[in-house]
């Protein structure tokens, strides 16, 4: 057995794990000495890791973090352990409490992709986003939560200067406009879009995690101003709980970071990455079959 290279394999495991403990990233120094392995050995491996796209590097900050390849990998575990059926329950909770139309929504580009949708049998809007079908996420609140987990650079890189698709009049008209919703989003801990899809329609969204991961966002979707103030507080602290209890439910035993605590004093976690999910890939490969409890169909936000 060639020694070397497993503990090559070796360090390239403790490194990966090392930094996803840390998701605001490690100086080389800070990851050498835990990990015992000598600067140059290690400068070796962390530019081999960053071309491969497992770790990242700012030149800013001067620290390693986890790249979008090992997020890729890190959430593989959604084809096989099927996050839309698992968030299913949670989905008819929310839609049975408020009479609301409750959808989980996966990253993929510059779109949400619905994966799971529970509708009231009762009256109720009648919406024209059906499962698998995508929006702009720049649109959605589901989608403006997926992005807020990304980086400033990563949101540079899919959305170039220049105007923004519109599609009623309402929404973030540029890249810097997007970028205050997206702030804001990150200091409250959830989303909440009127009429940018569909004119009187309104969505407030929240995050689903796996440790540091966003998956996935959860959202409830009804028309706009027929709820009291303190019926929307009520909606989006329930919304909101129950997005951490998805959370904890989808998220491996010894997974690590608890998906409920939140990290500052507005309740935004800001420790968050969105990833394109193994859920949208399933979808774009034709072979995942997504949850839709109907009673009837729908538009999302």
């Amino acid at each position: 057995m060639n020694t070397t290279r497993v503990r090559s394999a070796d360090r390239v495991m403790d490194i990966l794990l090392l930094l996803a403990e840390h998701p605001s990233g490690l100086a080389t120094a800070v990851i050498a000495e835990p990990l015992d392995i000598p600067k140059s050995t290690l400068h070796h491996l962390l530019n081999t890791m960053a071309d491969r796209g497992f770790v990242g590097y700012s030149p800013e900050l001067r620290v390693w973090t986890i790249g979008p390849a090992a997020f890729s990998v890190g959430v593989t575990y959604v084809r096989t352990s099927d996050l839309p059926r698992a968030a299913a329950p949670f989905l008819r909770s929310l839609c049975e409490a408020h009479g609301a139309t409750a959808h989980l929504a996966v990253l993929s580009g510059m779109e949400a992709v619905y994966v799971a949708k529970f509708e009231t049998s009762g009256p109720g809007p009648r919406l024209v986003t059906e499962v698998g079908a995508r929006l702009p996420a720049h649109l959605t609140a589901v989608g403006r939560v997926l992005l807020a987990a990304l980086k400033d650079r990563e949101i540079s890189d899919l959305y170039p200067a220049g105007g923004l698709d519109r599609r009623t009049g309402a929404g973030p008209v540029d890249r810097i406009e997007l970028a205050d919703l997206l702030a804001e989003v990150r200091r409250s801990g959830y989303a909440d879009e009127l009429g940018a899809t569909t004119p009187g329609i309104r969505c407030i969204a929240a995050p689903v995690r796996i440790g540091h991961v966003t998956v996935a966002a959860l959202g409830l979707t009804f028309v706009d101003g027929v709820r009291s103030p303190e019926e929307l507080t009520s909606l989006t602290e329930d919304l909101r709980r129950i997005s951490d209890e998805l959370s904890v439910a989808v998220t491996p035993k010894g997974g690590g970071h608890d998906p409920t605590h939140r990290e500052t004093d507005s309740g935004a976690r800001t420790d968050g990455r969105a990833v394109r999910s193994e859920t949208a890939d399933r979808l774009d490969a034709g072979k995942f079959e997504p949850t839709h409890h109907p009673a009837n169909s729908a538009v999302t936000g």
